[in-house]
């Protein structure tokens, strides 16, 4: 007994940078016999293949009937649109919700721009730091004004220091 198809699951990406692949989805188990599906941008039907009908030769896709699976070798801002699939046999068809997909242009100038921007910050930070520790800006006043710096003394050989029964508890001591 032939069963028309419910409604298909689809899966489009909501956006995807131009030059980058693609995978549109549309999946239906339930209808026998098994479905055939045609996907739709902007209510008209896509061609199996970009490169067979001369209105789409600037898209870059191919799709399966069988498995309902439509792929964008590389998006253009022309491929973007509202898509749609229809699930269909010989009883029946059943249509999937419209879905956006978008295409957006990465600004590779500006991420770029960005980057040197930061690297320049970062190196003038550093180039300042070096600077002032030249100069003796990150001593001490005290320090500076003598001329001479604070060093702690070494601890002498042979002397060991005595330590509560308290603190003996919280370290290990290694001679």
């Amino acid at each position: 007994m032939d069963m028309k198809p419910v409604i298909p699951q689809c899966r489009v990406p909501k956006a995807v940078p131009v030059g980058k692949s693609a995978v549109l989805h549309c999946q239906e188990n339930e209808g026998y016999p098994s479905a055939v599906y045609r996907w739709y941008r902007n209510s008209e039907a896509l061609p199996d293949d970009s490169k067979s009908t001369l209105k789409f030769q600037n898209s870059s896709f191919t799709f399966n009937p069988k498995t309902g699976t439509l792929t964008f070798t590389a998006v253009n801002k022309g491929d973007m649109g509202r898509y749609y699939c229809i699930a269909s046999n010989d009883a029946g068809s059943a249509k999937c919700e419209e879905q956006e997909l978008e295409v957006y242009d990465l600004n590779i100038g500006g991420i770029i721009g960005g980057i040197l921007v930061v690297l320049v910050v970062l190196a003038l930070i550093t180039g300042g730091v070096c600077c002032a520790y030249r100069k003796g800006y990150c001593t001490s006043s005290s320090s500076r004004s003598s001329g001479q710096s604070y060093k702690t003394p070494a601890k002498p050989e042979g002397v060991n220091y005595m330590r509560t029964n308290d603190e003996v508890g919280f370290y290990i001591i290694f001679m």
